[in-house]
């Protein structure tokens, strides 16, 4: 065989081998239903799922500091964690839970008691 040939298949396997590797590094979205599903065991049975939902939408807003994530938590301790470039206040995660679960609540209420509210209020309906 001739040397061009050797040439034009390295030159393939090189072309195949970095699309390979390029595809790989692509980024994936991150399932924070997965990564908050420890807190589930913080509650009892007929909670768990709540909490787990409420987990994984701070979670979006907070990033992967959402690991230290505990039941006596307030909104003003979570949204400390928040990445800097995000700036998420408080008063702004209290009114995301007025608009998505119609729940009153400010700056000093716990995780535990946004999860007793919102199961309160999916029962009433």
């Amino acid at each position: 065989m001739t040397p061009q040939f050797y040439v034009y298949l390295g030159i393939a396997l090189l072309l195949i081998t970095g699309a390979r590797i390029l595809q790989r590094q692509r980024t994936k979205p991150v399932d924070w239903e997965l990564v908050v599903a420890f807190i589930r065991r913080d509650f009892p049975p007929s909670h768990r799922d709540v909490a787990q939902e409420i987990a994984a939408m701070l979670a979006e807003r907070v990033g992967f500091e959402i690991k230290q994530l505990r039941p006596e938590h307030t909104l003003n301790q979570i949204a400390e964690w928040a990445q800097d470039s995000l700036s998420v206040s408080a008063a702004d995660l209290a009114e995301l839970f007025v608009v998505e679960y119609g729940i009153e609540c400010d700056a000093n209420t716990a995780f535990r008691t946004l999860v007793e509210k919102v199961v309160e209020k999916q029962k009433k309906s």
